[in-house]
């Protein structure tokens, strides 16, 4: 079992040096890292040219530009290039994203390697994500990051990404269901992974064990610090067309993936697509109900229903 770490990079020279050094520290050592660079002007590309010539072939190093893939559009099709270029050379391979500026704890892989080789059913997409611990720029801890309240389903990943892509480790089935989805159409990488796994009859195990410093900086495509100020900001920004972009981006995923959805998936994407069209809201509401959609915050499922009301979502 080999762990392909896909490592998504741009004006990252700052922190990289420490995600590399934790790379090398992991006590899983069976891994082989895939980089990309999006076109950075800061020295990210000579660091990882010299982890390269430290590792040899155990590092590949995409070219850019690679065909609608970059350089310069951004981290989820920095990270779906990834997903379409990497070359696992077996059925038990594993595949992590890998940000640039975060550490790893040393035993992150080991922990993702150990829960994928209990698995039951490997030949189905499987999904391993854990919390993190929140750090300032420095590392300093800030908090640990949310545990899940409710079912990693795909009742939530219709509506909510609960699961970090920087802490998702996934096998070939699912690294293979995500190669099916538009990049184009999605919103993130790591949600249309957890859109993948439950949509198409997969586990998906939250580790409750920090296995990363997930550092923030001024810098952070997404961030995670908490506030109440900034949950609620958050919330408006979805009732003023938020939720209506990743709807769509859903449903597009949605339709790439159908040749791969159960039956159970295929009725609760029919209805969640009532619920985003039909002229109604009473409509909208009650298939909103079918579908059984459901965010993790008591606070985020009112803003859901009221978003399905003012046909928002």
């Amino acid at each position: 079992m080999t762990v392909h770490i896909l490592l998504a990079t741009y004006q990252g020279a700052l922190h990289l040096p420490e995600q590399l050094r934790s790379i090398e520290q992991q006590s899983a050592s069976n891994w082989h890292l895939w980089a990309r660079d999006d076109g950075s002007q800061d020295g990210t590309q000579a660091l990882l040219d010299a982890f390269k010539q430290q590792h040899g072939d155990r590092v590949t190093l995409l070219q850019r530009p690679m065909p609608d893939c970059g350089p310069g559009l951004g981290a989820a099709h920095n990270f779906f290039a990834l997903v379409h270029a990497v070359a696992p050379g077996a059925a038990t391979d594993l595949f992590a994203f890998c940000d640039q500026d975060d550490v790893w704890l040393p035993e992150k892989l080991a922990r993702a390697c150990q829960w994928h080789a209990a698995s039951p059913c490997p030949d189905t997409p499987q999904l391993y994500c854990a919390r993190t611990q929140v750090t300032d720029a420095r590392l300093q801890p800030l908090h640990l990051s949310s545990l899940p309240r409710r079912p990693l389903t795909l009742h939530n990943a219709l509506v909510e990404n609960v699961a970090s892509g920087n802490t998702m480790v996934l096998n070939l089935a699912l690294l293979q269901a995500l190669r099916r989805i538009d990049p184009q159409q999605a919103v993130l990488h790591d949600w249309s992974t957890y859109l993948g796994a439950t949509a198409c009859g997969g586990t998906v195990h939250f580790d409750p064990q920090p296995c990363l410093l997930y550092r923030q900086h001024a810098g952070n495509v997404v961030g995670a610090r908490k506030s109440r100020a900034r949950h609620w900001a958050r919330l408006g920004s979805l009732l003023q067309g938020g939720y209506r972009t990743w709807g769509d981006a859903t449903e597009h995923g949605l339709q790439d993936l159908a040749p791969l959805l159960t039956p159970e998936s295929h009725a609760i994407a029919a209805a969640f697509h009532a619920a985003r069209h039909s002229p109604n809201a009473t409509e909208r509401l009650r298939h909103a109900r079918r579908a059984g959609l459901v965010r993790q915050r008591r606070s985020a499922q009112l803003a859901l229903w009221a978003a399905v009301l003012l046909k928002l979502l």
